[in-house]
């Protein structure tokens, strides 16, 4: 077994500022679109952001850790030292801010905002899911915090029937019973799970489910079809890895 000396902090400390660079543009970016006088600087600041933060997420590396190559010079792959994806958890939690406050207050500034950056949002999701190991493991929590979700407003639904009679507090609820799946499967993935490389796996899952729980089961749109495209990547990648090895 031979060690791949691969300096990453230099990556990292450009990624981490662009990263640091990029999303707080976006953020201000969407704030000044939201107002006719600023909505040009706005889109120009929304654009300098997204290109930051997707260089952001191709520097940063794959691994925290030293790369060990077998005896053929490959890496084997290794779940367990997999980083933290930072750009994946930031956008997670920009759309499900920019979700919430659009949603409760009925902005449709802020829910078109939403839909700007959602691709950015998902080719994070596909990145992270498709071209690093555990894909299934990261899915099942990713799945089971928007299901839950989605039966939270069922339920809801219910009870104070259709969202038209809702009250400005009904809304505001509805959107803090949506994260208590990913807070309550959190928890009990930290506390109540035995340590292995399963768990920093299913923590990835759970972050990156907090979009689509703010949805409920209107995400349903969304949800089905990225779970068939991150199945259908991960299947392309996977047979021209085999491939590569064939040949």
């Amino acid at each position: 077994m031979a060690i791949a000396q691969e300096p990453q902090w230099l990556n990292k400390f450009i990624a981490g500022l662009l990263g640091l660079l990029g999303i707080p543009l976006v953020v201000q970016g969407i704030v000044m679109a939201s107002h006719a006088s600023t909505d040009m600087t706005g889109t120009i600041l929304i654009i300098v952001g997204l290109l930051l933060s997707f260089g952001a997420w191709r520097l940063w590396p794959a691994s925290t850790s030293k790369k060990i190559l077998n005896s053929n010079g490959q890496e084997p792959p290794s779940s367990s030292t997999e980083s933290f994806p930072l750009l994946l958890t930031g956008m997670s939690v920009i759309m499900t801010i920019i979700w919430s406050m659009g949603f409760t207050t009925g902005d449709d500034d802020l829910l078109g905002a939403w839909a700007i950056i959602s691709p950015v949002y998902l080719i994070c999701l596909g990145h992270n899911f498709s071209l690093h190991d555990g894909m299934v493991k990261k899915l099942v929590p990713f799945s089971a915090s928007h299901a839950l979700a989605c039966l939270i407003w069922v339920v809801f639904w219910i009870i104070y029937g259709h969202p038209w009679g809702w009250s400005g507090e009904q809304f505001s609820e509805i959107i803090w019973l949506s994260i208590l799946p990913p807070i309550i499967l959190t928890i009990w993935n930290e506390f109540f799970v035995e340590s292995s490389d399963i768990q920093p796996l299913r923590r990835v899952g759970i972050v990156a489910s907090l979009p689509f729980c703010v949805t409920g089961f209107v995400g349903l749109i969304f949800f089905i079809p990225t779970l068939i495209l991150l199945s259908l990547a991960r299947l392309f990648f996977y047979n021209r890895y085999e491939r590569k090895n064939e040949s």
